[in-house]
């Protein structure tokens, strides 16, 4: 049953023995009442009733409450949006500091790859048959080829790494030679090279991989949810925050959906 604040003519209803309505004593603990009130079983409109009884504490929880009174609780623990995750997350970068790229030979958990100087900040991620992942077939550079190359399973698994938790034997035994490649390709993208293109980046890229686990989820809606992976999408996130572009509903649930957590074992973001 739902606990509403009541007027004092309510109140003469629970003297007069209404079933439901238990009186509120005048001298109820304030603190108790301002508790009450923060945890939204009281709207405004029972403010002034709770001030007579309970004094001002529990009046000042009540102006703490969202607009309206909705019973969501506190105004700062409503869930933030896309956008706000995405600035906390670049500005959470930006004071960890970015460290120059260290170009030739990187390693993921999946397999070698190689980090190569590109046209701006960011460096351009590659790999080979020969040295690096013999028995693999040719795999194009772009996310559209190396998210194809995965099944459901291993998007996660690359996450996952990203995070410090590497994939078992089993799970990369489960994996032909091409896919080890193009999950090793990815995890040198989102750690070496998309943090450099935008602080904080690779948090949203993570989300992004954690999606394509979805055995439903295309392929394509890879660059719907991080639209950095689209042609031209580099600016995408910068544009946004300055308010110079508006990101899409896919991109904006993707990014609501990052970790809220500020450490969480991030090694690219």
């Amino acid at each position: 049953m739902h606990r509403h604040g009541r007027s004092p003519e309510s109140e003469a209803d629970a003297r007069a023995g209404h079933p439901h309505r238990p009186l509120l004593r005048p001298h109820d603990d304030s603190a108790q009442a301002a508790r009450l009130a923060a945890g939204g079983q009281l709207t405004p409109d029972a403010a002034v009733s709770l001030q007579r009884t309970a004094g001002n504490a529990a009046f000042v929880a009540v102006q703490r409450m969202p607009q309206g009174g909705n019973g969501e609780g506190p105004a700062e623990e409503k869930p933030m949006d896309g956008l706000s995750r995405l600035r906390r997350a670049h500005e959470r970068e930006k004071k960890r500091g970015q460290t120059a790229p260290a170009y030739g030979p990187g390693q993921s958990p999946f397999g070698p790859y190689t980090v190569n100087k590109g046209r701006g900040a960011a460096p351009y991620i590659t790999s080979n048959v020969k040295h690096q992942h013999p028995g693999s077939e040719s795999l194009g550079t772009t996310y559209d080829e190396l998210i194809k190359a995965l099944d459901a399973e291993h998007h996660p698994l690359v996450a996952a790494a990203l995070k410090g938790q590497d994939p078992t034997e089993e799970d990369l035994v489960g994996m032909s030679a091409t896919q080890r490649r193009a999950a090793a390709m990815l995890y040198g993208i989102t750690k070496d090279s998309e943090p450099l293109r935008f602080a904080g980046a690779g948090k949203a890229a993570r989300s992004a991989l954690n999606k394509q686990g979805d055995p439903y989820h295309e392929a394509e809606e890879y660059e719907k949810d991080f639209p950095m992976a689209q042609v031209g999408g580099a600016q995408s996130y910068r544009k946004a925050l300055a308010g110079e572009a508006q990101l899409s509903a896919e991109a904006l649930k993707n990014l609501k959906d990052m970790s809220e957590s500020s450490s969480d074992g991030e090694r690219s973001s």
